[in-house]
């Protein structure tokens, strides 16, 4: 069997530096933080961007910001480290830059900082503490240094966070909800039957997401709640928590049934609604096939793969409350919120392995030697059915009831269809 034994176990986890790759090679890897920043803040109304880098990251950098939808309302700009720079500074420079941005009408500047510029030590922070009487424009300085962040994840949550700074502080607080995570004009993802239920209630809601404009940011100080459906949200709702005084419930890190009602109820004492009628048959259907599910799973042994942007360890944590042993875990982030599930999942005696899944092919023979009952996630047995695979991609976005009556409806087809694929238990 190739050797993982390079491999930490949850347990010896607490940020993304104890995370190592499964196999050596990353291939085809994945962007770093500066891309996944570039093209959050392209597709906001009115946030310019400032890439301060080599030319590589320049180049780099232009696939990412042309495609916004949003061109005309902002400016996307590089600022080129000459050698001279590297080794002696660049602060004229980049202040000249700035006084250029401001001049040509940028309103908000994200200053994204990249591996050089990082290393070498610019204090960005004190440049734009020192120009901020100077100009009209907002300065934010963005520090995404790659070898600092540990995964692309961190672009997005950390442009999210800094975009915090400049929410207004509201003297009262209205009945606006604020929905963190997604657009109202997103397609690809069905609407939550919450929102829609909120608003034919008639609960103005201001959606914070791509695709919002920074004027949503600016006011989003005056909502009396956060409904946080995106784990890159997590942060900035802690924020505003802790600043602004606005309460939030996060929607993206829950299955279990007693979970769900617990945060509707909350959301109903908040918004002064009688929540559970509403979604008392969705209750009725998750119930009934958690009982459906209950025997199949128990003491299943699987391996949670590439599940794109939806957070491992609350739903690992929810797998284990239904029998299911995790034995690896592909984690791209850790969280600031993931201390609480990794505490969770310890309590139960349970300590997967826990690695980055970079290279399909060779991680699929690790996968396949391991022998795992099921695999939930993306990877390079995922058209077999030995073992079965559960695609949950696209669970980015669900929430509630209809997203656990999804996740286990899946994992009953996958076992069904893995048992179809045998012939007296031999594949």
């Amino acid at each position: 069997m190739n050797d993982i034994k390079h491999l930490k176990c949850l347990s010896a986890v607490r940020s993304m530096t104890a995370v190592r790759q499964l196999t050596p090679a990353a291939f085809p890897g994945v962007h770093c933080p500066m891309h996944t920043a570039l093209s959050l803040a392209a597709k906001i109304r009115g946030v310019s961007t400032l890439m301060i880098g080599t030319p590589e990251c320049g180049y780099y950098s232009r696939n990412v910001v042309l495609s916004s939808p949003y061109g005309d309302e902002a400016l996307h700009w590089t600022y080129l480290l000459d050698s001279k720079e590297v080794v002696f500074g660049f602060r004229k420079g980049l202040i000249k830059a700035i006084e250029e941005m401001d001049a040509a009408g940028a309103k908000l500047i994200l200053i994204i900082a990249t591996c050089v510029p990082e290393l070498i030590g610019g204090d960005i922070e004190s440049i734009c503490f020192e120009m901020k009487p100077a100009i009209k424009a907002k300065l934010i300085h963005l520090p995404l240094g790659n070898f600092k962040c540990g995964s692309f994840e961190q672009g997005y949550w950390k442009t999210l966070l800094a975009l915090g700074q400049v929410i207004e502080k509201a003297v009262r607080k209205g009945k606006i909800v604020n929905i963190l995570g997604r657009s109202a004009l997103e397609e690809h993802i069905p609407m939550p039957h919450l929102i829609d239920y909120l608003n034919h209630q008639g609960v103005p809601l201001r959606f914070l997401a791509p695709d919002s404009s920074l004027e949503d940011f600016i006011s989003a100080g005056d909502a009396r709640l956060n409904l946080v459906i995106s784990p890159f949200m997590n942060s900035l709702a802690e924020w505003l928590d802790k600043e602004h005084n606005i309460p939030y419930v996060s929607l993206h890190d829950i299955y279990g049934i007693g979970d769900i009602e617990c945060a509707y109820s909350k959301i109903g004492q908040q918004l002064g609604l009688e929540i559970h009628q509403e979604f008392e048959e969705q209750r009725k259907e998750a119930e009934k096939i958690r009982k459906a599910a209950g025997v199949q799973l128990e003491n299943l042994r699987y391996i949670s793969a590439n599940i794109g942007t939806v957070q491992p360890l609350p739903l690992s944590s929810y797998l284990l409350s239904l029998g299911m042993d995790p034995m690896m875990i592909h984690m791209p982030e850790f969280y600031s919120s993931d201390i609480i599930w990794r505490e969770k999942i310890m309590e139960q005696d349970i300590n997967p392995i826990v690695c980055l899944m970079l290279n399909e092919q060779m991680d699929r023979q690790i996968i396949e030697e391991l022998c795992p009952d099921i695999v939930i996630g993306d990877w390079g047995g995922r058209f077999q059915k030995n073992p079965p695979n559960v695609s949950v991609l696209d669970l980015y976005g669900h929430i509630g009831y209809e997203r656990t009556i999804t996740l286990l409806s899946r994992i009953i087809q996958a076992l069904a269809a893995g048992k179809e694929g045998t012939v007296n238990g031999t594949a």
